[in-house]
């Protein structure tokens, strides 16, 4: 996958970019006890008839569906589970089973503890990596060893120049991380501390650039997390002495 980004340096000067996530071969392959080669499918696990809900409509309440589930098995139908699918879409549907052809969505907040805080509609947010301003520097350094330990990066993309003018602008970028054995904030707004959008309504993403040079090469990382590890917080104990 390629697209464009903008990124500036500490300089405040920008460049319009290729940021590409590039494919790996896995090295490891699936094997069956034959020695052919294994490979992915979907099977049928159950039906709406053999669901949850159908079952205790149909019982009346949880100790009779317990009572089925010993008996008879009315949680399997013998004839349709465990047959493979061929291509299949997803549809919504509401408690009572039925088709839904119009769906609202809403954006679930939830609190520290696991809970249901509120509801709300969900904001139409764009992408912001290829915008008329480009994301910025925040002006902050995290040394490459403290990034590692602080944050949990889930996506990973390799800038690329696409001419000679590009090629330096990144290079000079890269040694100079390099050199500064960090890696440097980027983010949207004036101030590069705003979240990164990839894609409309995306998950918003902290930016580190990490650079490395060799010779005339370089490589430069964009490393997003939206996941900051932190040391749980333990009470205090307070020690009772005997007298």
């Amino acid at each position: 996958m390629s697209r464009w980004i903008k990124i500036a340096n500490d300089r405040g000067r920008w460049a319009r970019v290729r940021m590409e996530s590039p494919a790996r071969e896995s090295s490891a392959a699936l094997m069956c006890p034959d020695g052919g080669h294994a490979t992915s499918a979907a099977f049928i696990k159950g039906t709406l008839e053999t669901g949850y809900g159908a079952l205790l409509s149909r019982c009346g309440d949880d100790a009779a569906l317990a009572e089925a589930l010993i008996s008879s098995d009315p949680e399997i139908d013998f004839g349709a589970v465990g047959r493979k699918t061929g291509a299949t879409d997803r549809i919504f549907m509401s408690p009572d089973g039925d088709v839904l052809y119009a769906v609202n969505f809403q954006e679930v907040i939830f609190s520290t503890d696991g809970l249901e805080a509120g509801r709300r509609e969900p904001v139409d947010v764009q992408a912001n990596i290829d915008p008329e301003l480009p994301p910025v520097w925040s002006g902050r350094l995290t040394p490459r060893a403290e990034a590692a330990r602080r944050f949990a990066f889930t996506r990973n993309y390799r800038l690329r120049h696409v001419d000679g003018l590009t090629f330096d602008f990144l290079f000079d970028l890269a040694r100079s991380l390099e050199d500064a054995d960090a890696m440097a904030t980027v983010g949207s707004g004036p101030r590069g501390t705003g979240p990164l959008y990839l894609e409309r309504n995306g998950i918003p993403y902290f930016g580190l650039l990490e650079g490395r040079t060799r010779a005339d090469t370089y490589l430069i990382i964009l490393h997003l997390t939206n996941m900051e590890l932190k040391r749980p917080v333990f009470a205090e104990r307070e020690e009772v002495m005997d007298a």
